[in-house]
């Protein structure tokens, strides 16, 4: 917050840190303090996260990017690197903010990519980080596991709700009271989401591989997801990826 306040990169606070705060700057700290006091995340309060080493906007419309959601960024572009797929056909489905979406352009430059959300007010922020990014997204207001995109994608990327809702209450003041329910909320079993989408993936991916989806899940309905892909793609390989701290964070779902 000092930072933003006085327009600062961390290493000139670091070096001036002895100095004194401007009045004007001492004012914005104190509003900004007031919000952090009421558990409102920083991320909401600076109007910004970083995503994979950029910059994106965030605010109440959007879920606020993660750490370990920058797997799936590592795992989408070794499987293009691997397979060689010079020009890739990438769904980002419930794109929230796009910063799946506009790293992997980035990460991808050729790749050419599709990202679905059904929220038109997330869409505007994604379009917006798009364009702040100067990457070329289509942006679609769609229910991708619905049967209205007649497209076949070489990897399919997704972020989507994922959390029982009885553990809802139990999530710390910022991301209960703060971030959309709609981005958190999986239903009683933590699946209303998440089954639909895998369940479609055999209509969205390409039917001649090398193809691949990469969809974060949580730890606790991992095995959940497992059986729901061995019964809607049975001729897939699966895998999951543990995250930083351990846990089994990604779905992994390849035809090669």
């Amino acid at each position: 917050m000092l930072r933003s306040v006085c327009g600062i990169t961390q290493e000139q606070l670091l070096a001036n840190y002895s100095d004194e705060l401007p009045t004007t700057a001492a004012y914005c700290l104190e509003h900004l303090l007031s919000h952090r006091a009421s558990r409102e995340p920083l991320a909401y309060i600076l109007g910004e996260k970083e995503f994979y080493g950029r910059n994106f906007q965030v605010d109440r419309r959007v879920l606020i990017p993660r750490p370990e959601t920058e797997l799936l960024i590592d795992l989408c572009t070794q499987f293009a690197e691997h397979h060689h797929l010079q020009q890739p056909n990438i769904c980002d489905i419930g794109t929230g903010s796009g910063v799946i979406a506009i790293t992997l352009a980035h990460e991808i430059p050729n790749s050419r990519i599709t990202a679905t959300d059904i929220s038109e007010d997330a869409l505007e922020l994604a379009r917006s980080n798009a364009k702040n990014h100067d990457v070329n997204v289509n942006f679609a207001n769609k229910d991708a596991t619905e049967p209205q995109i007649n497209l076949h994608f070489d990897i399919i990327v997704s972020n989507p709700p994922y959390i029982k809702r009885s553990a809802l209450e139990t999530l710390q003041p910022e991301v209960r009271d703060w971030e959309p329910r709609q981005a958190l909320d999986g239903g009683p079993n933590g699946m209303d989401v998440l089954q639909p989408l895998i369940e479609t993936l055999p209509n969205l991916l390409r039917k001649n591989g090398p193809t691949a989806a990469f969809i974060e899940i949580d730890p606790p309905i991992a095995q959940s997801c497992l059986e729901t892909v061995r019964a809607a793609v049975p001729d897939a390989e699966i895998q999951i990826h543990l995250d930083f701290a351990g846990l089994e964070r990604v779905l992994v779902v390849l035809r090669v």
